[in-house]
C-alpha cells in the first residue's frame, strides 16, 4: 500500500529485467489470484482467511499463513523455486521466518521505517508486538536493507543489530538495483554456509 507499493513495483520490474522471474505476494481482499504483470513478474494476491480482526497485528499474523501457502506453492511448483525472500517492513516477517526455517530459504529484511517512528504510542502493547516482529526480522534475516545511513543507525541502536548485517541501499542511487542484487546474493551465500 502507498509508497511501499510503488517501491516494490519498481524493484520487481528492475530485478526481473536482470535476474529472471520475480514473484510478489501481496494482499487484496477482493481478488485472491495470480496475475501476470509481465512475462517475468507474477503478482500473487492473497486474502486473509480470518475475519474480523482486533487490530493490524492479528490481521497481519493471520494473513501470513496465506503468504506462506502461496510461497510454498511457488517453491514446489515444477517451474518454480525461490532464490531469496525479501520482506518489506514487519507485516510478513513471521511468514518469511517460517519459510526460511521450513524450506531453507535465504531471507532479506528491507526496513523502510521503524515502529518507534510510526507510532504515536510506541510503548503500547500493540507497538511492543510490532517492535518484536521487527526485531525477529532483523535477527532471522541474513541481511537487512535500509534506504539511508540514518535509518541504518536507528536499526542498529534500537534493535542491537551488528553493523555488518545492515546494508544501506539508496533507491535514488544509480546503483540501487545492483546494490539490492548484491544483498540478495550475499544472503544466499550466507544461508548456504549456515
Amino acid at each position: 500500500m502507498g509508497e511501499l507499493a510503488y517501491y516494490v513495483e519498481r524493484l520487481a520490474h528492475e530485478v526481473s529485467g536482470r535476474e529472471g522471474t520475480v514473484h510478489v505476494i501481496s494482499f487484496h481482499e477482493a481478488r485472491p489470484a495470480t496475475e501476470a504483470v509481465s512475462p517475468k513478474i507474477q503478482l500473487h494476491w492473497t486474502h486473509n482467511p480470518v475475519d474480523p480482526h482486533l487490530n493490524v497485528l492479528t490481521w497481519s499474523l493471520s494473513l501470513c499463513s496465506e503468504a506462506q501457502r502461496v510461497a510454498a506453492d511457488i517453491f514446489y511448483s515444477p517451474s518454480g523455486g525461490i532464490d531469496v525472500i525479501d520482506v518489506h517492513d514487519w507485516h510478513f516477517v513471521s511468514a518469511a521466518v517460517g519459510l526460511k526455517k521450513a524450506l531453507g530459504l535465504p531471507f532479506v529484511f528491507t526496513v523502510h521505517s521503524l515502529e518507534e517512528q510510526r507510532s504515536r504510542e510506541p510503548s503500547s502493547p500493540l507497538s511492543s508486538c510490532v517492535r518484536g516482529l521487527e526485531w525477529l526480522g532483523l535477527f532471522e534475516s541474513a541481511v537487512a536493507i535500509t534506504a539511508s545511513a540514518t535509518l541504518k543507525s536507528q536499526v542498529e541502536a534500537l534493535h542491537n543489530v551488528p553493523p555488518s548485517k545492515v546494508r544501506v541501499v539508496d533507491p535514488s542511487s544509480p546503483s540501487w538495483v545492483d546494490d539490492t542484487l548484491r544483498a540478495y546474493r550475499e544472503a544466499r551465500d550466507l544461508q548456504r554456509g549456515a
